[in-house]
């Protein structure tokens, strides 16, 4: 389904990876570990299209992607402090990313997701109002809604008290088995790794 090929990257003449390769099957959960510094995080935005490599090749279902612009891949990335409007309530934060559908389409897949993320009953609150696992079920299901081939999640549980960490992770376990979506997770947290992932690529 994915495949990365011989990829290599650079910030100035830091070289940062270095002809890295990995495939990803459909359906997959693959979690990206590692250190800060690894190059992790960066692989990540390589394949959402948010970063070009120097060298190498992204494939997707076969077809050349390294210079497929970021919103034409149809990748659902989940950023580490999870960007969230601020003056958007969490029902207008779900559905940004799919304004343009018709409303009984938008509506399905609002109430589908949040259900699903247990986030119904918050859709008149603001990011402001909402607590870290709160505002990380948002933006899955801000994400989830526009129906990505690849979720992209990138040290989404960083930011979490270590209390809420393990029952967050369930639940989104929970969501990503029930959807059956390929995912690559990046986190430098070997529980993240080993909850979600069915596999660990040590970076």
């Amino acid at each position: 389904m994915l495949k990365i090929d011989n990829l290599n990257f650079s910030y100035g003449n830091k070289k940062i990876l270095k002809d890295f390769s990995m495939e990803v099957r459909e359906g997959e959960r693959v979690a990206l570990k590692g250190s800060s510094g690894c190059g992790k995080s960066t692989l990540l935005r390589l394949i959402a299209g948010l970063e070009k490599p120097s060298i190498g090749n992204i494939f997707f279902d076969n077809n050349n992607v390294t210079n497929l612009p970021s919103y034409k891949r149809e990748f659902g990335y989940v950023f580490q402090d999870f960007a969230l409007f601020p003056h958007l309530n969490v029902k207008k934060n779900i559905s940004y990313g799919i304004s343009q559908y018709e409303n009984s389409k938008k509506e399905n897949l609002l109430n589908k997701y949040s259900k699903m993320l247990h986030i119904d009953s918050l859709f008149n609150h603001y990011p402001h109002e909402l607590s870290g696992g709160q505002k990380q079920r948002v933006a899955l299901a801000r994400t989830l809604v526009t129906s990505p081939k690849i979720i992209l999640l990138d040290e989404v549980f960083s930011a979490l008290d270590e209390g809420l960490k393990e029952s967050v992770r369930l639940e989104i376990l929970e969501v990503l088995e029930e959807l059956k979506i390929t995912t690559i997770l990046v986190t430098h947290d070997s529980r993240d790794a080993e909850v979600l992932c069915s596999k660990i690529i040590e970076m």
